[in-house]
């Protein structure tokens, strides 16, 4: 009889072929490179756990890298103009390199998931707020990636980039497929190692920039750290690929 953690590691290798069969050739985007982290949710009630997550993210010196997506008023209740340690925060991030970008405006619902009027009135809410902060935001993922066509001019008129699940919209019309995964939603420990060779495995066969999606408090709970840490370590050690 076989050992239980050789029939676990074939069950990984099993899994990881079949998850990463279906990889598509996604653009190779020049302002992100090879990669890029896209930190959702960013907002004042997260400031614990976001210190946390960039504390990694500094050990490895990718703050270059590192996209921080702020929800201006998450939850229709919490400013950032009246959170100035987070502000603080963000604009110290902003220093040391990481990018602070526009993560919707409260993020209830789907709420770019609308008409053109208000998608413009919401983005206008948003960018303000930023705009208080400091910040003039190049790029924006809508919340929970709901995006009605009308919003998405809205938003390439304002010169802004979308980032979809699949899809990334330049201002000037241009689609690109992207490799956009999330590997950390809440990780028990048991698929830690599956994860983490899941993602490694789509990194190496993406022709193109691969983007790492993580929230907080979801990659803070189980596992979600340790993944963060295994999976940076391997990206600071891979041999780069060219373009």
């Amino acid at each position: 009889m076989r050992k239980p953690s050789l029939i676990l590691a074939l069950a990984v290798v099993v899994l990881v072929s079949v998850s990463t069969s279906s990889l598509g050739r996604p653009a190779y985007l020049p302002e992100f490179g090879h990669f890029a982290i896209l930190i959702h949710d960013v907002s004042p009630g997260y400031l614990p756990q976001l210190r946390e997550i960039t504390d990694i993210i500094d050990g490895y010196g990718l703050q270059n890298e590192t996209y921080l997506f702020v929800i201006p008023n998450h939850g229709g209740g919490e400013p950032i103009g009246n959170h100035p340690e987070f502000v603080a925060f963000l604009r110290n991030l902003s220093s040391e390199g990481y990018h602070i970008e526009l993560h919707g405006y409260d993020h209830i619902g789907r709420e770019f998931d609308c008409e053109r009027d208000e998608a413009g009135r919401r983005l206008e809410m948003g960018l303000g707020e930023l705009g208080d902060a400091g910040f003039v935001p190049g790029y924006f993922i809508p919340p929970r990636y709901a995006l009605s066509g009308d919003a998405l001019d809205v938003l390439l008129s304002h010169n802004l980039t979308v980032i979809g699940e699949d899809f990334i919209y330049l201002p000037n019309g241009t689609i690109w497929p992207i490799i956009n995964r999330e590997y950390t939603w809440y990780l028990p420990h048991p698929l830690l190692d599956y994860q983490l060779e899941s993602a490694r495995t789509s990194y190496r066969d993406t022709k193109g920039t691969f983007f790492l999606s993580i929230h907080p408090k979801a990659v803070n709970n189980g596992a979600g750290l340790e993944f963060l840490r295994g999976f940076l370590g391997f990206l600071k050690t891979h041999e780069k690929r060219n373009p």
